[in-house]
């Protein structure tokens, strides 16, 4: 991996974050209903462009732009649906129920932390 990989996903990536912005300022009302479309769209599009674009120019490229940039940019839950069907496939059962476990809770934790720290710098 050089350079050009990391131009490749911060190229991708500003796509994919001013596309996500774009769609959550057109449905500002209704927020959840954007995150969930983008979690919904992006999780298809990062299954198709997986299998897609195996066959297709340069794999580290295309994957650097499209999946870990655009995608990685539009939406984070997708990564994680992706990374857990694979185990999954894999039949990684310990690696994927911990993989999971990890995703779910390690959130859950870390949005408690941040209420907490907020907390602490603010009184």
């Amino acid at each position: 991996m050089g350079i050009n990989f990391f131009i490749f996903v911060a190229l991708g990536g500003a796509v994919g974050s001013v596309l996500r912005a774009l769609l959550s300022n057109l449905m500002v009302a209704q927020s959840q209903v954007a995150t969930i479309l983008v979690n919904i769209g992006g999780a298809f599009l990062i299954g198709f462009l997986t299998k897609w674009g195996s066959g297709h120019g340069s794999e580290e490229f295309f994957r650097a732009f499209w999946i870990l940039g655009i995608c990685g940019g539009f939406t984070t839950f997708s990564t994680f649906g992706m990374d857990l069907y694979n185990l999954l496939q894999k039949e990684a059962w310990g690696l994927g129920i911990g993989y999971m476990t990890a995703n779910l809770l390690g959130t859950l934790v870390f949005i408690w932390i941040g209420f907490r720290a907020a907390g602490i710098t603010i009184s």
